[in-house]
Parts: C-alpha cells; sequence; structure tokens
C-alpha cells in the first residue's frame, strides 16, 4: 500500500520516488533511488535535503521487493556462461 509518512515514519519502508539534490554551482542527481528500503542514517540527509515527508510502500507480509524478486527469477534462470548483476530500470 502507498502512503505518505514522515521520513521518521518510513524506517524499514520502500521508496516509492527517487529524491534528488541539487547543489548549485556543484551537482544535480539522485540521493536516493526508487525501491530504496529506508535506514536510520538516511533520516538526517532526507532532513538536510528538505525532505520531510515521503511516498512509501508499507511492504505487508509474505510481499518481497521489486528487486529480490528480480534476483530470485535471475538465480532460477542463470546457468553456464550466464551472470547475475544488480536489478536496472530500463527506460523505454
Amino acid at each position: 500500500m502507498r502512503k505518505t509518512v514522515t521520513v521518521y515514519e518510513a524506517l524499514g519502508m520502500v521508496l516509492c520516488h527517487d529524491v534528488t539534490e541539487v547543489v548549485p554551482g556543484r551537482c544535480k542527481g539522485r540521493a536516493f533511488k526508487k525501491g530504496h528500503v529506508m535506514e536510520p542514517e538516511d533520516i538526517q540527509r532526507l532532513l538536510n535535503l528538505g525532505k520531510g515527508h515521503l511516498y512509501v510502500l508499507n511492504m505487508d507480509p509474505g510481499i518481497i521487493h521489486e528487486d529480490d524478486a528480480a534476483m530470485r527469477i535471475a538465480w532460477a534462470a542463470v546457468g553456464p556462461g550466464i551472470t547475475t548483476s544488480e536489478p536496472v530500470v530500463v527506460s523505454r
């Protein structure tokens, strides 16, 4: 179930969107990617980015993260001469 929560409530939940970090004159890029599982050390960085609330998935028991599902499929399909890698999002 997708919902909006404070960064403090988001611990252990899955981020539903990328969070962008902009440092004028230096960089602009992704600070957190969609699918990231929120951890205690993420709170201060998000607050520094001005993020007080996030869209997250509350993973119900028995539901697995999409990256874990992708890796399970990859491991089931792997054979001689085939290797696996981290899951990636492919744009259309």
